[in-house]
C-alpha cells in the first residue's frame, strides 16, 4: 500500500475515533459543559432576533420574548459529527492532498463546527418563529423538522464544497 493511502487511513481513523469520542463525551456531558456549542448559537439568535437571552445556572440559555430555552437537546453536537464526517470525507479523497491532508482534516472539522452553529441557530429561531406564529408542533414533529433543516443544510454544503473542489476540465 503506498504511503500517501496508509496516511490517509490512519488520518481517517484518528477522525473516527475523535467523533466516538466526542459522542461518547456527550453521553454525560451537562449544558454547562456544551458551552463551546450553545454560548454561540445563543449569541447568534439573539442576533438575528434582538431577543436577549438570559444565561441559566445549568449552562443553558433562556429567551423568555421568545419563549424558548436552548439547552443541552439544542447543542448540535450530532450535526456537529456528522458534518466533520462529511466533509472530511470530501476533502481527504481527493487523490491531490498529500501531506496536506493533516491540515484539510482540520479544516473540515473548523468548517463543520461554523456549518452547526449558522444552521443550528437558523433552525432555533425558525422553530421560535413558527412557535411565535401559532404553530406549536409536538416533540416528535419539533424534532422531525429539525433533522429536515439539518440534513437539508448537510445536503448543500456537500454538495457545495464538491463542486468548488473540482478541477476545472483541461482542453
Amino acid at each position: 500500500m503506498p504511503r500517501h493511502r496508509r496516511a490517509t487511513l490512519v488520518l481517517a481513523a484518528l477522525l473516527l475515533a475523535a467523533a466516538f469520542g466526542l459522542k461518547w463525551w456527550y453521553r454525560t456531558a451537562a449544558a454547562h459543559e456544551l458551552g463551546f456549542m450553545l454560548r454561540p448559537v445563543s449569541a447568534m439568535v439573539s442576533a438575528m432576533t434582538g431577543a436577549q437571552p438570559v444565561a441559566e445556572a445549568d449552562g443553558g440559555f433562556l429567551f423568555p420574548a421568545l419563549g424558548i430555552r436552548i439547552d443541552r437537546s439544542c447543542s448540535g453536537i450530532n450535526f456537529l459529527v456528522i458534518a466533520t464526517a462529511c466533509f472530511a470525507l470530501v476533502l481527504l479523497k481527493r487523490p491531490d492532498g498529500g501531506c496536506a491532508r493533516p491540515l484539510l482534516a482540520l479544516l473540515a472539522a473548523a468548517g463543520a463546527y461554523l456549518l452547526t452553529i449558522a444552521v443550528n441557530s437558523g433552525r432555533i429561531v425558525s422553530m421560535a418563529f413558527a412557535k411565535q406564529q401559532g404553530l406549536h408542533l409536538a416533540p416528535r414533529a419539533h424534532e422531525a423538522v429539525g433533522a429536515f433543516f439539518f440534513l437539508a443544510a448537510l445536503l448543500a454544503a456537500v454538495l457545495l464544497l464538491n463542486r468548488l473542489l473540482q478541477r476545472p476540465a483541461t482542453t
